[in-house]
């Protein structure tokens, strides 16, 4: 039987926060998630700092392997999305997958290690397409430039399948949290 998953603002820490996660199932972890606001998503970013390591080994699979990772995050409106990751040819590279990316784009990013944290680097687009991916539009442009422009994620570890990240814009703290449940691994065909 899952662990109850506590609120992370009445959680003692990231240990006993990640026990319960990795004791639930997917269901009950996105169902936890999509229940979490700002307040919260930051309380679990303050506390995974004393968390375990992460490796950026855990977005992605084999090579040509897309990895879905469903993700939560503070804003007011369109606050569901996926950042989809895939190792191209040596290349950690991913996208943001969410309704409004007609508008916005779809922010294309590549990952890097970076301590014990792993960053979503905007700044750093990838240079070759990815077939089950949308084409790559510059995060500089049109409306990308609000949304993705001058931007870097630092994201950390909460359990096996569950991380926690925030925004940076040309190195200032943007105030706004996401948390990622890792899926597993689908074909590259989406």
């Amino acid at each position: 039987m899952a662990a109850t998953i506590p609120i992370p603002s009445e959680a003692d820490d990231v240990a006993t926060l990640s026990a319960a996660l990795d004791e639930s199932t997917h269901a009950e972890r996105m169902a936890w998630m999509r229940a979490l606001n700002g307040k919260e998503l930051a309380a679990v970013y303050a506390m995974a700092a004393d968390g375990p390591a992460l490796e950026v080994g855990h977005f992605h699979a084999e090579p040509g392997e897309v990895v879905i990772h469903h993700g939560q995050n503070s804003l007011a409106f369109f606050s569901a999305f996926q950042k989809r990751v895939v190792d191209n040819n040596g290349v950690l590279q991913g996208y943001n997958h969410q309704t409004m990316s007609w508008l916005t784009g779809p922010g294309h990013f590549t990952l890097s290690q970076d301590g014990g944290e792993v960053l979503f680097d905007y700044t750093r687009e990838p240079v070759t397409p990815f077939d089950a991916f949308p084409p790559l539009k510059k995060n500089t442009s049109g409306i990308s430039l609000l949304v993705y422009g001058h931007m870097v994620d630092r994201v950390r570890r909460v359990s096996r399948d569950c991380v926690i990240g925030t925004a940076f814009k040309k190195d200032k703290p943007f105030d706004a949290w996401f948390m990622l449940i890792r899926e597993g691994v689908s074909s590259s065909a989406n």
